[in-house]
């Protein structure tokens, strides 16, 4: 097993992954890959990497494989197995398939090649050259993430009257028919439909608050307290008057930074509730509006359409400043900016920062921009000019860990039984996502459930909760730092967050000696 960072494209088939040449064996030829929990096998397509260092400890895999694993985490292990064999993937029995492409050329490459299959929206295969989509509408055997196409496979493909027929007509997102793409995500002479370029934004009420939700980052809620202040008439004012004006130039943009899980995306929507409930703005500016996107559902596999989304969410979050006062929460931003001095980007990659950064040139007083990233040092130089007020989000202590399992057990007929100050030591290491996900999930949910079933209730007191805990172990954490680790000379702009991802390497080495 071999452990790569995963690099998404579009300029290659699903079937296969791209590898140094040298991270594999001689007659390797199938892999299996394992990410997030989660195992596929994949074809090959060796590369040599005798003097491109840029591929040497990198896989690359297309973004709609991204779908198999949940969404591709480039901080997360990646794990290739080159040992696998095509004799370890799953015959398919049937498919069916619709494709624009001819049926006898797709039919005949997926028996010919022995195709690799997933169960994804939308395969894409290199045929003479040509980058050609089909999608997969059935498989059987289901439950498997990857099947092999055999001579004996039932391949059916469907008619266009018949695959309009089955998209849901209550959905106005459903795909319309696609047309042949060619190399580098292009669409051939097809043009994308609104409802597929652009992103229709729904504000969400903002009901977390510092207050109550929010436990800790006593400096960043002060940081953000001030920032908002200065969204008021009378404040700036006395600020102006006493220190210039160079004081109250409160920029309209903020960057959240900081390992996964920790509460980026908790702490902007209490910066929503903030504006909205605990100042002036809505007295000065009107309603306040939160709008949250994240930055791989802006992402496209066709050449333009990010940058039409991008330019389509800014455009929804002006016409909300315009009635009030709104606040644009981008999640994975560093997706949307990757640094343009990468030799390895593609020219779309570069278009869509450009997209970006002329977008956040143009932001009126009454629009807060926010940014989420673990990874502000892949971010673009510029990017990160666009956002003057960058708060890191640290991973929290036992105090805010105590508050963490307080907060997702308060509903419990035991909690009055319960130690949540040694749960929140105990749990050091953990983040607070994998808490509130992995240990008091849908499993704790399920296991309590049974119990009463079975006709034997489990007592959840602290005791049961601290075996759950010796039952699993933290690994956001971890991960995240092996993966940040290998960039330490790029985590110079971001001293605090160099300075927990060395005190963390510093632990990991003490519990290993």
């Amino acid at each position: 097993m071999i452990n790569l960072t995963p690099i998404t494209r579009t300029d290659q088939s699903t079937s296969h992954i791209k590898i140094g040449r040298s991270k594999l064996g001689s007659s390797t030829d199938v892999v299996r890959a394992h990410h997030r929990d989660v195992s596929a096998h994949f074809r090959v397509d060796p590369v040599d990497d005798s003097f491109m260092n840029d591929i040497k400890n990198k896989v690359r895999v297309h973004e709609n494989v991204g779908d198999l694993f949940g969404g591709i985490r480039n901080y997360e292990e990646f794990h290739v197995d080159p040992d696998a064999t095509i004799h370890d993937v799953e015959p398919c029995q049937s498919a069916e398939i619709y494709t624009r492409e001819g049926e006898d050329r797709i039919q005949r490459y997926l028996r010919e090649q022995q195709a690799f299959l997933h169960p994804i929206k939308e395969e894409v295969f290199e045929v003479g050259g040509q980058l050609l989509p089909i999608e997969v509408i059935n498989l059987d055997p289901s439950g498997y993430t990857t099947l092999v196409v055999t001579s004996d496979t039932d391949l059916e493909f469907i008619s266009p009257e018949e695959y309009r027929n089955r998209q849901p007509s209550h959905d106005p997102h459903s795909r319309p028919d696609r047309t042949g793409g060619g190399g580098s995500g292009a669409r051939g002479g097809g043009e994308a439909m609104d409802d597929e370029v652009n992103l229709n934004l729904t504000p969400t009420k903002p009901t977390k608050s510092f207050a109550d939700d929010v436990a800790g980052l006593a400096n960043v809620k002060r940081s953000i307290r001030s920032l908002l202040a200065l969204f008021d008439a009378e404040t700036r004012e006395e600020v102006e008057e006493r220190y210039g004006s160079e004081f109250v130039d409160r920029g309209n943009s903020m960057l959240l930074y900081g390992p996964p899980g920790c509460g980026k995306t908790l702490v902007s929507e209490a910066i929503a509730y903030e504006a909205k409930n605990e100042t002036r703005i809505p007295e000065q500016f009107g309603e306040v509006k939160y709008f949250s996107v994240k930055g791989g559902d802006i992402l496209s596999k066709y050449s333009g359409e990010a940058e039409k989304r991008v330019e389509s969410v800014f455009e929804q979050a002006h016409q909300a400043a315009q009635e009030g006062f709104a606040v644009l929460m981008f999640d994975e931003v560093e997706t949307l900016v990757p640094d343009r001095s990468d030799d390895s980007l593609q020219r779309h990659e570069r278009s869509l920062t450009n997209a970006f950064l002329q977008e956040m040139n143009d932001i009126e007083d009454n629009l807060l921009v926010i940014g989420a990233t673990n990874m502000p040092f892949t971010m673009d130089s510029a990017a990160t000019r666009r956002f003057p007020i960058q708060q890191f989000i640290p991973q929290p202590g036992p105090e805010v860990m105590a508050d963490v399992w307080r907060t997702n057990l308060s509903g419990l007929a035991t909690a009055d039984e319960i130690d949540f100050d040694r749960l929140g030591q105990e749990s050091d290491g953990y983040t607070p996502a994998e808490i509130a996900d992995r240990i008091l999930g849908s499993d704790l949910k399920r296991e309590l459930v049974q119990s009463v079933i079975d006709g034997d209730p489990i007592h959840p007191d602290t005791e049961y909760l601290l075996g759950r805990l010796e039952d699993s172990e933290p690994k956001t954490v971890k991960q995240y730092v092996s993966s940040v680790v290998k960039q330490a000379n790029e985590l110079e702009g971001y001293p605090a967050l160099k300075d927990y991802v060395t005190e963390q390497v510093d632990r990991l080495e003490e519990e290993r000696a």
